[in-house]
């Protein structure tokens, strides 16, 4: 075994954000136009650590402690800061209260662009300009409809990315001898590297009905983004494995929709309603090489090539779209074993599937019924994978459910045996059966990330809160002298989750580097449910 007496490492990861802001604003009217202008600016400091104490031999098994380290400890880490000025305007005109035009210009200098020689790339501009048009002030409708827009925009914004991708730098690796080391970083960077661009088109409409008790808000929204910063693989006798360029054009298209409705209406009693609906596609149009996937990032354990994660993409395909090996299948996807009903590594990266969802939604409902109130939120995720690293190395020590089934005679995998030859291949059904513990460390191998994937569809309870209201007299609490309204309510949040996932809340991140990779969960920590009670005074 890799780690016989047991190891024990600690991993603290610190993120810290702070913006300053300022904002001059003029308002005016002239005649029938309404005009209101603001300049502003923005200062952001960004700081992101990562700091690993480790020991891969415990003296002591079983007891978890840097003090208990039977080999020296290693330690790793990184440390990042950026800078981002900004300077921005924006201006909004209306005519006769149906018709109005937006307008904004940013201009932001980013640290992440700067060389330590020059600052020609730091700065990038992006304007957007957007109209709507309020058609129920204009025409008259049906009395069902009470109010109707329209609007449309266009809109470019600049992005910069993650510092130090354009001067090279030197990472701390384990000491050698007591003496610290360090090697150079494994990419290439680029001092001529430029903001990517995102250019979009927005339409929509918002109607409301039924004396507004019924309200539909629709967007549909068309993004190109280019100049995308990627680090392209190149050849490893370089001394490198990545090089830092701007390639590459991806399409988002989207559709949004708010549905808002008040069913019950009483002069004791109401319910309200809300229904958000989100859809989004991500298309590669174009890479910078001509053939070939694209690799934008990987979760990889303990350094492994073969325990790897791929976020690669290709022309055509998906952003999300994740890579990994499995076991040999013929054309019509079954597995194909071994005469003695074992898998066959197949070395070949396959496609396990996307991690974005197909679409997502939430279902928010409040109810009041004279002092008191309640609500509840759903949140319903619809597709995608999520690579378990749990699954992989729980199942493979036979501590989950899924291996449970445990015949004395033994496990028959559900494949095919090639009788014939490799050239003209004859498949007959497997009916040799192998050891259960066989069976399942083969099958759920790490080094295979095919049969270690759940589906990260879920049905969320978000939270739930019930509460109640009273007033306070005059004088309550020596405070109020002209009285109060107090309200109490007992809240609870991430409560439970309906999910293919047995183990673990379905919404995971892995972290890999100073970064968190979506898709994968790198056997994470159990999610915290909240229960709470609040109290509020309004006077």
């Amino acid at each position: 075994h890799r780690f016989r007496n047991g190891a024990y490492a600690e991993h603290d990861v610190t993120y810290r954000e702070i913006n300053t802001d300022f904002l001059l604003n003029y308002k005016n009217q002239f005649d029938d136009i309404t005009f209101d202008a603001s300049i502003g600016g923005n200062r952001l400091n960004q700081m992101a650590s990562t700091t690993q104490v480790q020991t891969t031999s415990l003296a002591q098994p079983g007891i978890f402690s840097l003090n208990n380290a039977a080999s020296p400890i290693e330690s790793f880490g990184f440390r990042s800061e950026k800078r981002i000025n900004s300077l921005y305007a924006f201006a909004k005109a209306g005519y006769k209260n149906f018709l109005y035009l937006d307008v904004t210009a940013r201009n932001d200098w980013s640290s992440a662009l700067a060389t330590p020689f020059t600052a020609d790339n730091t700065s990038f501009f992006y304007p957007s300009v957007s109209t709507s048009f309020i058609l129920s002030n204009v025409v008259d409708l049906p009395k069902v409809i009470d109010f109707a827009k329209i609007r449309a925009s266009y809109a470019q914004v600049g992005n910069d990315t993650d510092p130090y991708q354009t001067q090279g730098t030197f990472i701390s690796q384990t000491s050698v001898n007591s003496q610290p080391t360090f090697t150079n970083q494994d990419f290439i960077p680029n001092q001529n590297l430029r903001p990517e661009t995102t250019s979009s088109v927005e339409l929509g409409f918002d109607m409301r009905f039924l004396k507004q008790r019924l309200n539909l808000d629709f967007t549909y929204y068309n993004a190109e983004t280019s100049d995308q910063i990627l680090s392209l693989p190149i050849g490893i006798s370089s001394g490198f494995s990545q090089q830092v360029v701007n390639a590459g054009s991806v399409r988002n298209t989207g559709v949004e929709i708010v549905l808002n409705a008040i069913p019950v209406r009483t002069d004791d009693f109401q319910w309200s309603s809300t229904v958000n609906f989100a859809t989004n596609r991500a298309i590669v149009e174009d890479l910078p090489q001509d053939e070939g996937r694209l690799t934008l990032a990987y979760s990889r354990v303990y350094d492994s090539q073969d325990q790897t994660v791929w976020h690669q993409v290709e022309e055509g395909g998906r952003i999300g779209d994740l890579y990994g090996t499995g076991y040999l299948r013929n054309e019509d996807g079954d597995f194909v074993l071994t005469a003695d009903g074992r898998f066959i590594a197949d070395p070949e990266l396959k496609k396990l599937g996307n991690y974005n969802a197909d679409f997502t939604m939430g279902f928010n409902n409040s109810f009041t019924y004279k002092n008191w109130d309640a609500s509840f939120l759903l949140d319903w995720r619809q597709g995608g994978i999520l690579v378990s690293r749990t699954l992989a190395l729980a199942a493979v020590g036979g501590q989950l459910e899924e291996t449970a089934n445990r015949p004395d005679a033994g496990i028959v995998a559900n494949g095919v045996v090639n009788t014939g030859t490799v050239d003209n291949p004859v498949y007959v059904q497997n009916t040799t059966a192998v050891s259960a513990e066989s069976y399942y460390r083969q099958f759920y191998d790490r080094n295979h990330e095919e049969n270690n994937v759940y589906d990260a569809s879920y049905l969320k309870l978000r939270q739930f809160s019930i509460g109640y209201s009273f007033d306070l007299n005059k004088g309550a609490l020596g405070l109020f002298n002209d009285g109060a309204e107090m309200r109490v309510s007992l809240i609870g949040r991430n409560l439970f989750a309906i999910s293919e996932i047995p183990h673990f809340d379905p919404e995971q991140l892995a972290v890999q580097g100073q970064g968190f990779v979506n898709g994968v969960e790198d056997m994470s920590y159990a999610s915290t449910r909240s229960i709470g009670i609040k109290a509020g005074i309004q006077f």
